[in-house]
């Protein structure tokens, strides 16, 4: 079985952090105080209060311009931004995770059977209905490998979609998949106007063809030097036209002009991610507030090659047990990450909550453990033997955690060296296999496409996983994972799960390094804004106004 998406890289600025300070921050609360041990999950919120009163433009920065609007090619914190702004999909991810109706409602009539009924009244920025044509369509876009896509093998098992009703589509599958579902809550289910885009072609999602959706906001304009302008949709379907009249997603790489911007007003809010003035941002307290929500992604250490010093897992979990997660939490994310106990992060925890926090809780922090890590290395053979890690010192997040590795492998007696490129190829070790050669590990932020930790999982675990670049292979883990795939109850699902994450834990085909929280800053006098990780998927600003 094949399962993939596309790859992930969450880029910042190009200043260097030092990973030499004491291992201290604030915790996810912000409440300055000393990181412990276990990093507290308490306080996070998942949406911040909506708007009560009209608002005029509102840039929202991004940490690079958006490449795409086409749903098929979001590739990236920025794609999803401005596509989540604007678009919907078939269901929808709330805040806290969970599966909700989007543009229609489903039903499960058949473990192989999934029936969609669009919603009353549903209806595209141009006042045409959201149709059967519309559905069908839209997904078969995703499918399309001639398109070029990034969905189209989680429809892996589907073997049909068909128009079932007047407002109606059946999506026949081969066999059961409960993941699907949260595919269709993610960009692999917008729905986009089967003729604006048919009429566009090639310039569909391009500035020269723009989008037409179904969303609160909707498309006004884009120049890649400007941003992509969205406006108020004053008939939008789903309800009140939102309070903030124009929203401006812009590209703002740099953290001092990023910072700059939030602290004058000429940038009124984003997402952040292990930005360095994080403190200073808090602090500005005047001018900026800032939200701590969950997050669903991880900072972690992808093994790329098995065949070098890292295919003995003992060096594996070496590596792991001396790596200092408390200095990456206090010096890259100035607090805003939790330390972790498995891979994935809770805040993917969107079903089975139960289940996966008593397993969670249950599990030991990963700690750091100097001695063991020796100890293992020795039993291993490998001590004085190197590994290469792929970096780039213009990348702030991934060249800080490069360092933090440097150390730990040094402190247990093995060798670096370091295979560093500019920002602009660090995509290249995701994406070239030649690029790979030679590199027994780079680092990354990595997300899976909804709220499940099978999501990301999925994708470097499994055979044929579109991250899998080390072909890591363990029957007990593929046969845990389809098993879940094919589990309707979601106790029972995320239970699989847990045994999976147990596994990895064991078998480190990637090494979790922390969890950041999703760190949401606007400016003071603005609310709204959704305050968890799912801003990645459903519209994030509806409520998004003044206070």
């Amino acid at each position: 079985m094949t399962w993939g998406r596309k790859q992930r890289l969450m880029a910042a600025s190009a200043v260097a952090l030092s990973l030499t300070l004491a291992a201290c921050g604030r915790s996810a609360t912000s409440t300055n105080s000393t990181v412990g041990n276990v990093s507290p999950t308490k306080g996070l919120v998942t949406t911040t209060p909506a708007g009560t009163k009209p608002y005029g433009t509102v840039v929202w920065a991004v940490y690079r311009s958006v490449n795409s609007l086409d749903p098929i090619y979001a590739f990236d914190y920025p794609e999803n931004t401005a596509i989540s702004l604007m678009c919907e999909s078939l269901l929808k991810q709330a805040p806290n995770g969970a599966l909700v109706p989007g543009l229609a409602s489903m039903t499960n009539p058949s473990p192989t059977k999934l029936v969609f009924t669009i919603q009353p009244g549903a209806k595209f920025w141009d006042g045409h209905p959201v149709t059967p044509a519309d559905v069908i369509y839209s997904l078969g876009r995703q499918m399309n490998p001639k398109l070029g896509g990034f969905y189209g093998l989680v429809f892996n098992r589907v073997s049909s979609i068909t128009q079932t009703g007047a407002n109606q589509v059946t999506i026949n599958l081969k066999q059961p998949d409960y993941w699907l579902p949260g595919e269709l809550a993610s960009m692999g289910g917008v729905i986009i106007e089967k003729a604006y885009a048919q009429k566009q072609g090639k310039n569909y999602g391009t500035p020269a063809g723009g989008i037409m959706c179904t969303g609160a906001y909707e498309f006004k304009s884009w120049n890649p030097g400007t941003g992509v302008v969205a406006v108020a949709n004053p008939h939008y379907w789903g309800g009140k036209t939102p309070l903030a009249k124009e929203i401006i997603v812009k590209g703002v790489p740099d953290t001092t002009t990023l910072t700059s911007g939030l602290l004058t007003g000429a940038v009124q809010g984003g997402y952040l991610d292990g930005i360095a003035t994080l403190p200073q941002l808090e602090a500005a307290k005047n001018a900026v507030t800032i939200y701590q929500g969950p997050g669903e992604d991880t900072d972690a250490f992808i093994v790329s090659n098995l065949k070098g010093v890292l295919g003995n897992v003992k060096v594996r979990q070496a590596l792991s047990l001396a790596l200092n997660r408390q200095a990456i939490i206090a010096n890259v994310y100035k607090g805003a990450a939790l330390m972790p106990r498995w891979f994935s992060n809770p805040g993917t925890f969107g079903y089975g909550k139960s289940v996966f926090t008593k397993a969670y809780d249950a599990a030991p922090v990963m700690k750091q453990n100097l001695a063991e890590a020796r100890k293992l290395v020795k039993e291993a053979g490998a001590v004085g033997k190197t590994i290469t890690i792929g970096t780039s010192s213009q990348i702030s997040n991934i060249a800080a955690v490069t360092g933090a590795y440097q150390q730990a492998a040094q402190a247990i007696g093995l060798k670096t060296v370091l295979d560093s490129v500019s920002a602009q190829n660090y995509i290249n070790f995701f994406t070239d296999p030649k690029a790979r050669q030679g590199v027994d590990a780079f680092l990354t932020v990595n997300y899976g496409d909804y709220a499940d930790p099978a999501a990301l999982l999925a994708t470097f675990v499994l055979p044929g996983g579109s991250q899998n670049y080390d072909n890591f292979n363990n029957p007990q883990i593929t046969s845990l994972m389809e098993q879940a795939r094919g589990t309707a109850n979601p106790n029972q699902r995320a239970a699989l799960i847990v045994k999976v994450e147990q596994l990895v834990n064991q078998q480190l085909p990637w090494i979790p390094n922390v969890q950041p929280t999703t760190v949401l800053a606007m400016q003071k006098g603005l609310t709204g804004a959704t305050g968890s990780f799912s801003f990645m998927y459903a519209p994030w600003a509806n409520n998004l106004g003044g206070s």
